[in-house]
């Protein structure tokens, strides 16, 4: 065999060892590459889990040092008025004390001013307190009042009345005189107090049931 033909045939011997061998490197490289990924992916996936963590816990944190500075402001707050707070529970009573209010309207008008109550008449009204895990809020306890007697008495017992610790609002008044020339006033009453919202047991009725109490004749 000529010379040149055994060196072409070396050459190509050694051109496909050394193909092979890049062909090996890039698949162990490959698979090199796969086996990091599958070790790493979990690593980033458990340090995304704890950067959102911390981040919660930033904000749960910066949302519990607001509450501690509201609960602060308002033992503050509850401090200063520690004194009035029997005037503040008169002025705005927990639950209605409907019992207790009426009593003192009637003190007013009977035993005060020498005027008689018609009628006095009152929508659905709670009478038990609130519960201490109840929502408290505002509400209004409104009732119609009807006084018999003499028009300066009338004068002098709406005075009193709006004059009275306990929030009244007279919103209206009307003055008749029947057959027999008696004075008799109807007055529109608005008080307050701190309460839940009174759902009416039938809550199929158009309007809410009233009640009247009448007065001595």
């Amino acid at each position: 065999m000529p010379f040149y033909k055994q060196v072409l045939e070396q050459y190509n011997k050694i051109n496909v060892i050394e193909k092979s061998r890049d062909y090996f490197t890039v698949l162990a490289t490959l698979v090199l590459l796969i086996i990091l990924l599958l070790l790493i992916f979990p690593a980033i996936k458990h340090i995304t889990r704890l950067n959102k963590e911390i981040t919660d816990g930033r904000l749960v944190k910066a949302a519990l040092e607001e509450k501690v500075v509201a609960l602060g402001e308002a033992g503050d707050n509850l401090s200063a008025i520690k004194d009035d707070r029997p005037l503040l529970e008169l002025a705005l009573p927990t639950g209605a004390e409907l019992g207790t209010y009426l009593k003192k309207v009637e003190e007013l008008a009977v035993s005060k001013h020498n005027l008689k109550i018609a009628a006095i008449q009152f929508s659905n009204i709670p009478l038990s307190k609130p519960k201490k895990e109840d929502f408290l809020k505002v509400t209004n306890l409104s009732f119609t009042l009807t006084l018999e007697g003499a028009f300066l008495d009338f004068q002098k017992f709406l005075g009193d009345l709006e004059n009275y610790i306990r929030t009244s609002d007279v919103s209206a008044a009307t003055l008749t005189k029947d057959q027999v020339g008696s004075l008799k006033e109807t007055l529109g009453v608005t008080s307050y107090y701190l309460g839940v919202e009174f759902v009416p047991a039938n809550k199929t009725l158009s309007k809410p049931a009233e009640s009247e109490v009448g007065g001595a004749p």
